[in-house]
Order: structure tokens, then C-alpha cells, then sequence
């Protein structure tokens, strides 16, 4: 039986103002049996492993019967809609839902376009017999670009709620559409805003990405991929994953016209492609399937990003977009940024990627946690290194996860997935590792200053003389401080905020603190150097280098 023969729940989504950022959403549910039907709305979205609370979102939610009854409902919580449904028949249910959001994960309506990221604003819904759905548009705008999986005279279908909370719509008065191919695989690139770049260079360059990532996996997971651009005039960055597509928001747009800025995209781009293997299907069992209705608690956040960040610069360099130099310097910053915090001191990455869901993304306290994305790709490089060493890879790990997990629509869970890696070791060393720097609370920064020679690559770390930095464990932005060292003395007398109005050679400074107070205070001197600056000189070629590159 074709998908067009069931029953569905029947979407139709308009958009009556495009200047008060609304959409109308009716829902169109055919109901067998008396019951309970209820309508979930995500409280999350994939890729985003934190509560974002779509509900907040929604007015005049109503309900009607045959077109025409009032009926009912309540809310089971602050997400969930229930109807009492007492007779078999059609109910409507009718909401609004406000697109005022502009990132790569919501949605967004203005007088040039309507761009909705379809897990934000539709319900999943429950309590019948479990149903298709179907989706109609009436848009003040062409309809671009749809990643809902099929489509027939302009309706759009999907087998079941998670392909729904894993598609985007584009509807704009005007796009910029170009497309490459590889074999079979057909990949499009949509462009909303102003192109600050030259066509041909960024399609070559994103092709050798997309071969290089291709090869390495031995097939794409789908016949066609779509990469959404929206191109800003503000600054932004951000791309979300999905299993047909991406979405990636980026500006000042202008700021593309420079190569480094170009790089960032095309940066991003591997990122998110590398997810249509690693996320989209390679996932934990507490993810396969998504439940939107609640948290879904994990430990494996470091593979989710931490992987797909170093594999997503790592296949930069291997596609020879970006040189090893070039692939050092961002290298580099990543070292740089991860030293400047001591979140695993206090919080391993097992336990920092569970607590994704307390604090989301940003540093809600100092050195309370690890980030999942800059710490996990350093433990990513950690691991590709050891199993360099060993005659095998990272990139060999990742195809055989592919081929047990990702291809069979399979989860992981425990040490499934580190025995892919284990198996390439020798016992100890995969225990040491594992204990020290995956569940325990070690700096994986001296692991990598000992074996990055083995690339060709050497760690360096350099103090400048800055005082403030470098002899009393102060990073200060604007005369603020910003970051205190948690082994200098300044952590017992300084506090993060605190104003220096003046410094004297001996070490001590004129604070003014945020509570009105103007305090002198006497840094003692330290026989330790806070901070260092890092460096990595790029030496020959080795052999090690050639395997981690083919």
C-alpha cells in the first residue's frame, strides 16, 4: 500500500500577515473511537540537547468539530493539548504560532520570506490509530526548497512524526539555488541573502568536502542533500543537522568576501554533512527514536559533537580545501580556548555531555563543566592518534560504526561504541585513556602536546610577559576581568567582573567591584606562569601524517 492510501492527520500551514511574524497551523484529525487525542509539541529539537519550550509560541489554540462544534480541551502540561473526544467524525484544531526566531534550528517570517523549521511550530499527535501526515501551504511566497520526504502536487507527506520533526520548509521571494553531483548523490545549495563569494570556488570547495567525507564512509545516506544558507547582515553562526539537509545561518554576510571568513562557512558545512552520518543515523539508544515530549538524558555528547567537530575540520584538510598550516591555526585556537577553562577539573565529558540539558550551551558557571564540541574534538584527536598508532583510525571506527549502527537504524549504548575503539588497542592503553580523560577529570591537553610530533605538529606553549595574564592568572577584556586562574591567588581576592582601575609593578591593583566598593589589593608573587599562549609549529611530513591524511 502507497503512503497516499492511509489515512493522515492533515496539516495546512498559511501565513495571513507576514509582518506580525505569525503562522496559522489547522490540524485536520479524523477520529475512529471515543478517547483522549493528544497533541504534543516538542519542547526541544534535535541537535539542540537543551529545553527550547516551543509552547511559548502558541495562541488562540481552538478545537472544533465537523468544521463547525466547539469542543473542549485542557492542558495536560505546559506542551501537551488533550480533547475529550466523545464521537467518532473530522476535528479541526486551529493555533498560532510565532516565527520571530532567526537561527539555523527555528523559524523565521518577514516581507521577503517564510522559513520554518517544522519541529518548533507542529504537534505530534497521539491517542488514535497511529496515522501519516500530510502538509498543504498556502505562503505569501513561492515554496523553494521542502525536505519532507516525499511530495505530489504540492503536498508534502511524511511517514510518521520524527520525519516531520526532521524537515524544513523555505518559501522566499527570491533564492539563490546551485547544485553539484557526485555519482548518484545530488546535493543543492540554497542561498537566501546577499552572496559576497564567488560561485564556482565555493562549489569546488564544498564538492572536495563532500567526496572526501563520501569516500571515507563508502556511500551517502541519501539519494539528494540540501545545504540552506541564510546569508545575514548581523553577525551570526549556526548550523543544524538534518537527515536530508542542513541549515546553516551566517553573517555579516559581507564578511564572506574574505577567505577566512569563507573558510568558517565552508567550516560549518562540513560539520553539519559529517551529521547526515553521525547524529542524522550513527545515534545512542536513548536517541533512536527522539522524544520531544521530554529531556532525553545521555552521556554520549561527546561523540555527537565532540567527533563531528574534529572530523568536520579534520575532513578540511584531507579534501586539500585547507592546508596543514591552515589546519594547525585552527587547531591551535581550539587548544587555546579549551586551556583558558577548567571545567574537567569538576565535571568529566561523560558528565558534561548529560548536563547539556541543566545549562544548555552557554557558561551559566565558572568552570562548572567541560563543552562538548571544543573538549570533545581534542578527545577526538586524542583518540585518532592512539589508534593512528596502532595501524588503524578514527575514520575506521566511524566506518564501522556506519556499517553496525547508522546503516541498520540501530542505537549504541554502554561501551558498545568504545569497543569499536578498544578493539584497535591494547587493553591498558585503552584503559588509561577511557579513565583518564573520558571519565575522569584530566586535561587532554599534555596527552596531546605528547604525541602530536607523530603528525608533524608541535605544541608550544609561550608566555608573553603579559603580567596581568601570565604572573597573577588574570584574563582581563575591556579593564574587566573575565577569568581568574583557579591556582593563582587573585581566586581569593578577586572576583570575575571586578573593575581594575590601576596596576603597580609590585602586584598590586585598584578594583572597582560591582557592589560600589573600591578595594587595594596586594597580589602575592606566584613562582607559577598562568595562561600560556599556545603555538603549533608544522615540521615535515611524516608516515603517521600520511595514514591520518589517506
Amino acid at each position: 500500500m502507497k503512503l497516499a492510501d492511509y489515512l493522515m492527520f492533515q496539516y495546512q500551514i498559511s501565513c495571513k500577515n507576514p509582518a506580525s511574524q505569525y503562522l496559522q497551523i489547522q490540524v485536520k484529525i479524523p477520529v475512529s473511537f471515543p478517547g483522549k487525542v493528544k497533541l504534543q509539541l516538542p519542547i526541544w529539537r534535535a541537535g539542540r540537547y537543551f529545553p527550547s519550550n516551543y509552547a511559548q509560541f502558541v495562541r488562540n489554540f481552538s478545537v472544533h468539530f465537523e468544521g463547525e462544534e466547539f469542543i473542549p480541551f485542557y492542558k495536560g502540561n505546559k506542551s501537551l493539548w488533550v480533547i475529550e473526544v466523545e464521537k467518532s467524525g473530522n476535528y479541526e484544531v486551529q493555533y498560532e504560532f510565532f516565527a520571530g526566531t532567526m537561527d539555523a534550528g527555528s523559524s523565521w517570517v518577514d516581507d521577503q520570506q517564510v522559513y520554518i523549521n517544522l519541529v518548533n511550530c507542529c504537534m505530534e499527535i497521539s491517542g488514535t490509530r497511529p496515522y501519516s501526515y500530510d502538509f498543504k501551504f498556502k505562503l505569501p511566497y513561492p515554496i523553494q526548497v521542502c525536505t519532507l520526504p516525499e511530495k505530489r502536487e504540492q503536498t508534502y507527506f511524511a511517514n510518521n512524526f520524527q520525519e516531520v520533526a526532521d524537515s524544513t520548509i523555505l518559501a522566499s521571494k527570491e533564492i539563490t539555488h546551485w547544485k553539484f553531483k557526485i555519482g548518484d548523490y545530488r546535493f543543492h545549495c540554497w542561498l537566501q541573502g546577499e552572496i559576497h563569494f564567488e560561485k564556482e570556488d565555493f562549489l569546488n570547495s564544498l564538492k572536495k568536502v563532500a567526496t572526501s567525507q563520501l569516500k571515507d564512509f563508502g556511500v551517502f545516506p541519501e539519494p539528494e542533500y540540501h545545504f540552506i544558507f541564510q546569508l545575514l547582515p548581523y553577525q551570526h553562526y549556526h548550523g543544524v543537522e538534518h537527515r536530508r539537509g542542513t541549515v546553516i545561518t551566517y553573517g555579516p554576510a559581507e564578511k564572506l568576501k574574505h577567505n577566512k571568513h569563507l573558510m568558517e562557512l565552508l567550516g560549518v558545512s562540513s560539520h553539519e554533512l559529517y551529521h547526515a552520518w553521525n547524529v542524522c543515523r550513527i545515534r545512542p539508544k536513548e536517541l533512536l527514536p527522539y522524544d520531544f515530549s521530554t529531556e532525553n538524558y545521555t552521556t554520549f555528547g561527546w561523540i555527537l559533537e565532540g567527533i563531528t567537530s574534529y572530523m568536520g575540520d579534520l575532513f578540511l584538510l584531507k579534501s586539500g580545501v585547507i592546508s596543514i598550516k591552515e589546519y594547525s591555526k585552527k587547531l591551535q585556537n581550539t587548544i587555546q580556548r579549551v586551556s583558558e577553562d577548567f571545567g574537567w577539573r569538576n565535571s568529566n565529558i561523560l558528565e558534561s555531555s548529560f548536563d547539556t540539558w541543566v545549562d544548555g550551551y552557554h557558561v551559566s558557571a565558572p568552570d562548572r563543566k567541560q563543552n562538548i564540541y571544543a573538549n570533545g574534538a581534542l578527545i577526538a584527536l586524542g583518540i585518532d592518534l592512539m589508534l593512528l598508532a596502532n595501524g588503524s583510525s578514527l575514520t575506521e571506527v566511524m566506518q564501522k560504526a556506519w556499517v553496525r549502527y547508522g546503516k541498520n537504524n540501530r542505537g549504541y549504548h554502554d561501551f558498545s561504541f568504545w569497543n569499536l575503539i578498544s578493539q584497535e588497542l591494547t587493553n591498558q592503553e585503552e584503559n588509561d585513556f577511557y579513565s583518564t580523560y573520558i571519565a575522569g577529570n584530566q586535561s587532554i591537553i599534555p596527552y596531546l602536546k605528547d604525541k602530536l610530533p607523530t603528525l608533524g605538529l608541535h605544541l608550544e606553549e609561550k608566555t608573553d610577559g603579559d603580567f596581568l595574564r601570565n604572573s597573577l592568572g588574570l584574563i582581563v577584556k575591556d579593564s574587566k576581568i573575565k577569568k581568574i586562574h583557579p591556582d593563582s591567588f587573585a581566586y581569593q581576592v578577586l572576583m570575575l567582573g571586578d573593575e581594575i582601575k590601576s596596576t603597580n609593578p609590585d602586584g598590586s591593583l585598584e578594583i572597582y567591584r560591582l557592589n560600589g566598593s573600591v578595594n587595594h589589593v596586594k597580589i602575592e608573587n606566584s613562582k607559577m606562569e598562568f595562561f600560556p599562549t599556545y603555538h603549533i609549529q608544522v615540521s615535515k611530513d611524516t608516515p603517521l601524517r600520511e595514514a591520518w591524511l589517506n
